[in-house]
């Protein structure tokens, strides 16, 4: 409000002294935690610390407090720089020129961002922001880092390019990373934990996001990083800022404590503790560069659509202090009434119009104006109409009417719609840019976490993200202006091109590829979606990969534990069920017989009882073994679990097929097993099912082979009975 001072102009009060000494004393105390935490974490011997959060928590301080402030707070900072630094035991040159230069960066950044941005908390400098910032914060890293790296050399045995990109890359991302936490940690306050009312969703949220962070980084055999990025990203798209500051916060905290603890998939062979820590920075920057832009894009969308309303308020004013377009249409087309707006509005005066000008509406909305005004004096009733109608000097006016049927009592009752016209034509514009941003958005965010590239309608990429270089090896940058067909070779070019013609016609494409790099083999999730201009044509299409080569191996894993038993290699009973359900569902549809051999092995208790469970494991391999070299390519043998295992014979007209089987098993088991030196006799008991009538369940067929089992048990051992189902238990002799 004019008029009033600014709380940068107000004068102190008599405690503002003693406040401003009690922030700048947390400030130093906590910019000397986190000096301690780097140096004593991340600092390589007689080198430069990995990991700089310092400088960001500063630079985010200084740029959302006064000027007048910045004085102090910078001596306490680099009072708490000194103070630790000569806790650790440094020389004094190094203590005085390292904390010098750790602590002029953040001076630098902060004075560049209040030069040419100033408010750095509105929204509508979040682009200018984070321009001005990424300049100005390398350019501070490489000017501290050549006078880091300078005294290094001068002192120290680390080499000088060394010296150089630990501290230019640690400086400058842990400025971008955490002075933008500080300055949103800030500005929003209590508004981190939600708004009211949301707070308990905003907990739970958040809760879930550090429940799987905790899940990924307290592990280390699988690089199970991509599933923080799902939680992640819900977590931005809901809470914006709030999502990112927090959600980022969980990451970093779980990603720094495993790190510096030695836990969490960073724990690679081979790699030191600085590059782990470096490959943790690397992680959390790219998880930066993802939720970031999302949120500042919805932000972005966030402050279209705000002024979308506040356009929409302003038309409504105006609409209340002045008359909109007024038609009075009658069932011939002509105008009994047009009011003076439109000459305003259109350029036309009420009497050029009244004859029912068609040919001022746009062609393509004409069919669409012509039946909303027939189906009103048909049905009656009101109805919203968007359309464009010619101006006077040649330009199109998008118009919102309001079309009602009402009588005319000046023409005995004789039917008109009453019509109220606005222009509309911001608002359209708004929307329209609108939903250009919100296509965007769903082409960067729907396919993450992905590699994403453009193609344009030449088959030509015109942008490639990072995560390209990971598995390709080439620079992003190289890859620009490179064709399909260069990029991916002529044989998977030819495969994947019916898909590019797809995306290219408007289609959007989902498949799987397998792809070998650097001697590799990969399977990945490919989309593409096509990149549709504002005039409805085709511009190219964007393609988004996903790695998931672990998830199909592990895939492949969990079919085989899941079905087939691990000791024999047989199927198990999950997948014996499975498979009969099917195999008697098929045989009551043909009306033929189906046969089921159930078989254990003879006295196996004392096998396992007198040797042991190991020898009885190898037993049970080598009698697997010899069963399946007894089989047909069509018969399926599974293990149930223990000695006992069955066989599903399908193709089995007579019963005398499944006893040929069984013959051949018997025979099978004759021969003595060898384990560990001693020669063991596993012969083998088995009861046959033979159903020419379908039982009602697997659990019946199983009934019947078992009472067959039985009564082949009871008749000695080493022999096998048949049952048909619904007879009494048959002898057949097995010679």
């Amino acid at each position: 409000m004019s008029g009033q001072p600014s709380p940068t102009d107000i004068p102190d009060k008599a405690g503002a002294p003693l406040v401003s000494t009690t922030k700048s004393v947390a400030l130093g105390a906590l910019i000397a935690l986190c000096c301690w935490i780097s140096i004593t974490y991340t600092r390589e011997p007689g080198g430069t610390s990995a990991l700089w959060i310092a400088g960001g928590i500063l630079t985010g301080v200084l740029i959302t407090s006064p000027r007048s402030l910045w004085a102090g707070y910078v001596l306490a900072a680099f009072v708490g720089n000194l103070s630790v630094r000569a806790m650790h035991g440094d020389d004094w040159y190094a203590v005085l020129n390292l904390g010098f230069a750790s602590t002029l960066e953040a001076w630098i950044v902060a004075t560049l961002l209040m030069r040419y941005v100033g408010d750095v908390t509105k929204m509508a400098n979040l682009n200018r922001v984070s321009r001005i910032a990424t300049a100005s914060a390398m350019a501070a890293g490489a000017v501290s880092a050549l006078f880091a790296a300078l005294l290094h050399v001068r002192f120290g045995a680390v080499s000088f390019g060394s010296a150089y990109a630990t501290w230019f890359i640690s400086h400058t991302l842990g400025m971008l990373i955490f002075a933008t936490f500080a300055v949103v940690v800030r500005v929003m306050d209590k508004r981190l934990l939600g708004r009211s009312g949301q707070r308990l969703q905003f907990v739970l949220t958040m809760a879930v996001i550090g429940a799987i962070c905790l899940t990924v980084f307290s592990q280390t055999r699988l690089p199970l990083f991509f599933l923080v990025y799902p939680p992640l990203v819900f977590g931005v798209f809901r809470y914006r800022f709030a999502g990112v500051v927090v959600g980022m916060a969980l990451l970093m905290t779980s990603a720094i404590t495993a790190t510096l603890t030695g836990h969490g998939p960073f724990q690679i062979t081979g790699v030191g503790a600085v590059g782990r820590i470096q490959l943790m920075q690397l992680f959390i920057a790219s998880t930066c560069l993802l939720v970031w832009p999302v949120a500042i894009v919805l932000t972005e969308r966030a402050r279209l659509a705000r002024n979308l309303r506040e356009s929409e308020q302003r038309y409504r004013m105006l609409a209340d202090n002045s008359r909109d377009l007024v038609v009075r249409i009658e069932p011939s087309g002509d105008r009994s009434y047009i009011s003076p707006s439109v000459e305003e509005m259109l350029g036309w005066s009420p009497r050029e119009v009244e004859r029912g000008r068609m040919d001022l509406i746009h062609p393509d909305d004409l069919a669409q104006l012509t039946s909303t005004t027939k189906s009103l004096f048909a049905n009656a009733g009101m109805a919203t109409v968007t359309y464009r109608a010619r101006h006077k000097l040649g330009h199109y006016v998008w118009i919102e009417a309001q079309m009602r049927l009402a009588t005319n009592p000046e023409k005995g009752g004789q039917p008109e719609i009453i019509y109220t016209g606005r222009d509309i034509t911001r608002r359209i514009e708004i929307e329209q840019a609108l939903l250009q941003n919100e296509r965007r958005l769903i082409a960067i965010t729907d396919n993450l976490p992905a590699f994403v590239m453009h193609v344009d309608t030449h088959e030509c990429y015109t942008f490639a993200n990072a995560p390209t270089r990971k598995t390709t090896g080439i620079d992003p940058a190289a890859i620009i202006g490179m064709t399909v067909r260069e990029f991916v070779g002529p044989m998977n070019y030819a495969e994947i091109k019916p898909r590019i013609d797809a995306a290219l016609r408007g289609d959007t494409v989902s498949f799987e590829v397998e792809r070998d790099f650097h001697g590799q083999h990969y399977h990945y999730q490919s989309t593409y979606v096509p990149d549709i201009g504002l005039d409805g044509r085709v511009a190219g299409f964007y393609v988004m990969s996903s790695d998931i080569s672990q998830l199909k191996r592990t895939e492949q894993e969990l079919i085989v534990l899941a079905r087939y038993d691990g000791l024999t290699g047989l199927a198990n009973r999950f997948h014996f069920n499975e498979s009969a359900e099917v195999a008697l569902a098929r045989h009551r549809r043909n009306s033929q017989p189906l046969a089921l051999l159930y078989l254990d092995i003879d006295r196996f208790k004392q096998i396992n009882d007198s040797f042991g469970h190991a020898v009885g494991d190898e037993v049970l391999r080598e009698f697997a073994r010899r069963l399946k070299d007894c089989l047909r390519l069509t018969d399926f043998a599974a293990r149930l679990g223990g000695d006992e295992f069955v066989v599903l014979v399908e193709d089995a007209d007579v019963a005398e097929i499944p006893e040929l089987i069984a013959r051949a098993m018997i025979a099978a088991m004759q021969p003595a097993i060898v384990v560990d030196g001693r020669e063991l006799r596993a012969t083998t008991s088995i009861g046959i099912a033979f159903c020419q009538r379908m039982p009602s369940s697997k659990d019946e067929l199983l009934h019947i082979a078992d009472q067959a089992l039985y009564a082949a048990k009871a008749a000695g051992r080493n022999v096998f009975r048949t049952s048909v189902a619904g007879d009494p238990v048959q002898l057949r002799s097995n010679g």
